[in-house]
């Protein structure tokens, strides 16, 4: 059975591909979601495989198809999972692009049609869109922080989505013939989009959009939580060890990428090995997981773990599954605040489970928890400095472990979603307080921030380190010092056409990010323009309330445009600044052409820095207001309204 775009000729932008199995009454929604797509149905080929259901999908499906010539059913035994449906999917596909829909799941209208745009735009094979959780389903969120235009795995996080309800250009999957692995009970996904990702000229990411909503079933019935036992994982995390080994050479990017798996799916096995009803299933796949580690365990990955996760590996390198199982209790508890310390010679160890047991005879590395120490401090200043642009930090730290400072304490500055990292010495003073405290400040310039070159666009996380060791995320959402509103800069001479700053706090926890670029704060809403009134002279009054500073003294002008353009500008002049707000007022008479032809022109704010420029909506104020809120009359321009109502209040009088 072929789709409408194959029998017309012409190739489809994107086949969408669908497996259902017992998908009621999710499937509605999902298919729904496709067919009322903005980039039409004249540019998809819908594909949904019925693998086998027993509860009606496959006659819902049949209905749908039925009212939408642009999808096609295909009805199939069940294969025992989804990698199956994909696989008859993609042997069917004609799109251009790819996109796996998962039948509980669905989309944003506007999802493909951006996707399409972005891939295109920047000759990009994957585009990563975002996703939103729905009824509780814990969605990924680290790598959708912002906009990437062309990204890899090794600069962003896209890797921590390995789900394959993306943007997949064809020629790609095809060209490497990538497929879904059946064989697998547990992440049949991943490998296919471990394999893109790694294959792939350019990954895109869309993070101001919701593009999928992953949904939770109420009968819990999606397939990652359905498939249990411990045996399945350990063949998962072979297969993706093996492709990352194939793709990847040996060193810190392979380590990269393996601590994903550790990270998150370590975790899952041991609990899982738990679980195990039998000593024998327990023991065999102990043993399996042993073998997989041995092979594949390195000290570049152990870096990236924390001390428990690595005193866990040691005990499965070891083979005592028994004290494995007894540690792994502790694995929620990353850190140092659930356990018992030793100080002993400058070192702080955790009295995790078998410390300095001498039956077990485990080294004190595995309990030293001295690098992983919070480091103590108290804010004095963290604020935006409004003429200038540098962030101006003070307060006071004192080092995290009892036998002082074993690395000088500095600033990092660490990219959100990706591996790059700055680091800024911290001026100290002399003295300590009886607490062991001393005075810190430091001033971080954004245009020289990035190893004497100006930090690039991207939201970077502010943290104190001694080191390597001991990060800790700056701020803290109790301090009355840290100012609670974002405050915006715009420098017109960086990075050449200028760049807008903004340093904020996270609203949950009070950890301070400074912004370059306008990713999630946008300057043009720290506007607002109100237009006055008319004189009888026909000139306008604007007054204007911005929240941004560094504004060059002509940055923010009244423009009043015609049918042929802008016909007359005037300069807004500042006037009172109160907090981080400051107003302007712009007079300006409208020209001879404008008070003849009444209804023509319409007044708008432009606000410019260096090469920035953002539009500012004028909305009528004072008399004029009253019936106006949301805009002028249908067929009547700002102009014409305030006109009318300044001659009827003149009246009035």
């Amino acid at each position: 059975m072929s789709t409408p775009a194959a029998e017309a000729g012409h190739i489809p932008d994107v086949t969408v591909i669908t497996g259902a199995y017992n998908s009621m009454p999710y499937i509605t929604r999902s298919v729904t979601s496709v067919l009322e797509q903005t980039i039409g149905t004249d540019r998809l080929q819908i594909l949904v495989i019925n693998d086998g259901s027993t509860d009606g999908t496959g006659a819902e499906l049949d209905r749908l198809a039925a009212e939408n010539p642009a999808l096609t059913v295909i009805h199939q035994e069940n294969s025992g999972g989804p990698a199956g449906p994909r696989n008859v999917g993609l042997e069917r596909a004609t799109g251009r692009y790819v996109f796996f829909l998962d039948a509980d799941d669905y989309l944003g209208r506007e999802t493909l049609a951006r996707m399409v745009e972005t891939a295109d735009a920047n000759g990009t094979d994957v585009v990563v869109g975002k996703m939103i959780g729905v009824n509780g389903r814990n969605a990924p969120t680290s790598m959708y922080h912002q906009n990437l235009a062309r990204t890899d795995v090794f600069s962003s996080r896209v890797y921590w989505t390995l789900n394959p309800m993306k943007l997949f250009r064809r020629e790609l999957v095809e060209q490497h013939r990538l497929r879904f692995r059946p064989e697998l009970k547990v992440g049949q996904d991943q490998p296919f989009t471990s394999a893109a990702y790694l294959n792939a000229d350019g990954i895109s990411v869309i993070g101001d959009y919701e593009c999928v909503y992953w949904v939770k079933r109420d009968d819990g019935g999606n397939n990652t939580s359905v498939t249990k036992g411990t045996a399945p994982r350990i063949r998962f995390l072979r297969a993706m060890f093996e492709l990352v080994g194939e793709y990847v050479p040996e060193g810190p990017r392979r380590d990269h990428l393996l601590a994903r798996h550790y990270n998150i799916d370590l975790p899952h096995t041991i609990r899982q090995l738990r679980r195990e009803k039998l000593a024998s299933d327990r023991k065999a796949a102990f043993e399996d997981m042993r073998r997989l580690f041995d092979q594949w365990y390195t000290e570049g990955a152990a870096a990236g773990l924390s001390v428990v996760e690595r005193l866990l590996m040691e005990l499965v390198r070891r083979g005592d599954l028994d004290d494995l199982l007894t540690a792994s209790k502790y694995h929620r508890k990353l850190g140092d605040q659930d356990a018992e310390h030793l100080v002993e010679n400058g070192r702080v160890y955790a009295r995790y489970p078998f410390f300095r047991d001498p039956a077990r005879n485990i080294p004190d590395s595995f309990y030293d928890i001295t690098d992983e120490l919070p480091i103590p401090f108290r804010i004095g200043k963290a604020e935006l400095d409004a003429a200038t642009g540098v962030v101006h930090l003070a307060g006071k730290i004192k080092a995290p472990g009892p036998d002082g400072w074993n690395a000088p304490p500095e600033l990092l500055l660490k990219q959100r979603g990706g591996i790059v990292r700055h680091r800024l010495p911290l001026s100290l003073g002399q003295a300590h307080d009886k607490a062991g405290y001393q005075d810190f400040r430091l001033d971080l310039d954004p245009a020289t921030a990035g190893g004497g070159e100006p930090l690039t666009e991207a939201l970077w996380d502010l943290s104190l380190a001694c080191g390597d060791a001991n990060a800790t995320r700056f701020g803290d959402r109790n301090n009355a010092n840290l100012a609670k509103q974002p405050a915006m800069h715009v420098a017109p001479t960086h990075a050449g056409t200028g760049q807008v700053f903004t340093l904020y706090a996270i609203r949950s926890t009070g950890h301070l990010t400074l912004e370059l670029g306008e990713i999630k704060h946008k300057a043009a809403k720290r506007f607002e323009a109100a237009a006055q009134s008319m004189t009888r002279r026909d000139e306008l009054v604007v007054d204007v309330r911005g929240s941004v500073s560094g504004l060059p003294a002509d940055g923010v002008r009244l423009d009043v445009e015609g049918p042929t353009g802008v016909v007359a500008s005037a300069v807004a002049r500042p006037g009172r600044t109160s907090g981080a707000t400051r107003t302007y007022r712009a007079r300006l008479r409208l020209p001879r052409e404008a008070r003849k032809r009444r209804d023509a022109f319409t007044p708008k704010v432009t606000v410019r820095a260096g090469g920035l420029n953002w539009s500012v909506p004028v909305r009528p104020a004072g008399p004029a207001a009253a019936g106006a809120a949301d805009g002028p009359p249908a067929g009547r321009n700002l102009v014409s309204v305030l006109r009318t109502a300044t001659s009827r209040l003149a009246a009035r009088k």
